[in-house]
């Protein structure tokens, strides 16, 4: 366990601080260009899936980042411990750090007098965020860069703004809509998009 927590906490300090202190910094700015009072379901719901969602993508993206360098990722192949257990870990991470950005948002709508489902909203909002992380990640894994992973996932979220009709149960905003069905779905093609991006990282590299 000692060798895990080690490996982590090196990866956050030495490069996943800068992400981290990101998403820090968007949410404190939160407030000045959203609003947390008095809110119906459909605007906390916009809350999370116009601005909040955002950090899915600055969270999970750059997992790889460290491995971009050969050098680097060659000298952390030969360890002792397998690549994809430091992934894992980086992913367990990321998704716990997400899930507590939900938690805090909703709940700061909760107590200034918005009204809606805490349980709905906590789980859509969810899903949602991981799935968008979950493309960067993906693309940033099969391409070995993450800039591109950043612009794929935001590229899938403006394109959503104007045709997220097309796109079926993985079409963002349907929270706003007043629809949840889409959690399982979106849920299990996140955890299909983090697998694949660890498997296939080490096969393409």
């Amino acid at each position: 366990m000692e060798r895990y927590l080690k490996a982590e906490s090196s990866f956050i300090l030495r490069q996943y601080i800068l992400h981290l202190l990101l998403a820090f910094l968007f949410c404190s700015l939160s407030g000045f260009f959203v609003s947390f009072r008095n809110l119906e379901a459909f605007q906390a719901a916009k809350v999370m899936e116009m601005y909040i969602a955002f950090t899915g993508i600055i969270l999970l993206t750059p997992l790889f980042m460290p491995e971009q360098n050969k050098e680097i990722w060659l000298l952390k192949r030969s360890k002792a411990m397998p690549m994809w257990q430091l992934y894992l870990l980086r992913i367990l991470t990321a998704v716990v750090l997400v899930a507590a950005v939900v938690t805090v948002f909703t709940q700061i709508m909760q107590r200034n007098g918005s009204d809606f489902s805490m349980r709905q909203l906590w789980i859509g909002s969810f899903a949602e965020i991981l799935f968008l992380g979950s493309i960067g990640f993906f693309v940033s894994a099969v391409t070995n860069q993450v800039i591109l992973g950043y612009m794929i996932s935001i590229l899938y979220f403006v394109v959503n703004i104007g045709s997220s009709r097309y796109l079926g149960k993985f079409a963002l905003f349907q929270m706003m809509k007043g629809g949840y069905d889409f959690v399982p779905i979106m849920l299990a093609a996140s955890l299909l998009l983090l697998a694949a991006g660890v498997l296939l990282r080490e096969r393409i590299r």
